[in-house]
């Protein structure tokens, strides 16, 4: 039996950061008229404010004024931890991971929303981990793949890892934002549709299933991962993927909701 494991950010690797910002220009005023209650504390929590396209932070936001607080995880530390856990992974469980014995460890990956700050970070780790990101004037592209199994996608490449002397291709299959017919993201059912339609088109070809967050992540183990022993990690460390681990759900991260309820 493969090892299963969970990964939590620890407390220590200030993984939940309380940020004070300090004001920066005209508190209070947009777009040249004063703003109601402007000189009242402003708490940003869960999501920082951010450009949807880029994940850029919007700092006249969160420097609204004296009194403004960011309550949250770090955004590119827990994907990075997200991206080390599966490369860990794989590295340790190489013998029985490559399912078809090509020499391609193949992953599909659930993109929450491709517009939120965290859905774009932990596309990024995913990727920076893995060797398959392409990068852009100086950032990780976080666009969706696609069906990517002939490896011709232009926002991701073929990455390789060195395991025990022998070098492996790794290759991102597919990847799409989850979003279901009423424009909703983080769509746990699409992801659960989806990985039977992607496992459908590649078979043994998907030996590793990374998502966003771990209501998709749960959504496709229980649809087709769980059955077919592939390894699924997620983010969040909800408690239904906490306990599947000891089911085969390869590993998850914690936000430490918690805490951010309490500094919130």
């Amino acid at each position: 039996m493969n090892k299963r494991f969970l990964t939590i950010a620890a407390a220590l690797s200030m993984g939940v950061a309380l940020t004070a910002c300090s004001g920066g220009g005209d508190e209070g005023k947009t777009g040249g008229s004063s703003v109601a209650n402007a000189d009242k504390p402003v708490v940003w929590y869960n999501r920082q404010p951010s450009n949807s396209s880029t994940g850029e932070l919007d700092m006249d936001a969160l420097n609204f004024n004296k009194d403004t607080y960011y309550v949250g995880f770090d955004a590119n530390q827990g994907a990075e931890l997200q991206g080390q856990m599966i490369k860990d992974y794989i590295e340790k469980n190489i013998d029985t991971l490559d399912r078809n014995g090509d020499g391609v460890i193949g992953y599909v990956l659930a993109i929450g929303d491709v517009g939120h700050n965290d859905s774009i970070a932990r596309t990024r780790g995913v990727r920076k981990a893995l060797g398959t990101a392409v990068e852009e004037n100086g950032e990780i592209l976080s666009d969706p793949a696609g069906i990517n199994n002939d490896g011709s996608s232009k926002s991701v490449k073929d990455g390789s890892l060195e395991i025990n002397g022998k070098t492996y291709t790794v290759r991102e299959l597919a990847s799409q934002e989850m979003k279901n017919s009423s424009g909703a993201t983080w769509d746990a059912a699409t992801a659960g549709n989806t990985i039977g339609t992607w496992t459908a088109s590649f078979g043994d070809e998907v030996d590793v299933v990374a998502s966003n967050n771990d209501g998709m992540g749960m959504s496709m183990f229980n649809a087709w991962s769980k059955e077919n022993k592939v390894p699924t990690f997620g983010y969040d460390a909800n408690s239904d993927a906490v306990a599947a681990i000891a089911e085969g759900y390869g590993g998850t991260i914690s936000q430490h909701a918690d805490v951010q309820a309490y500094l919130t």
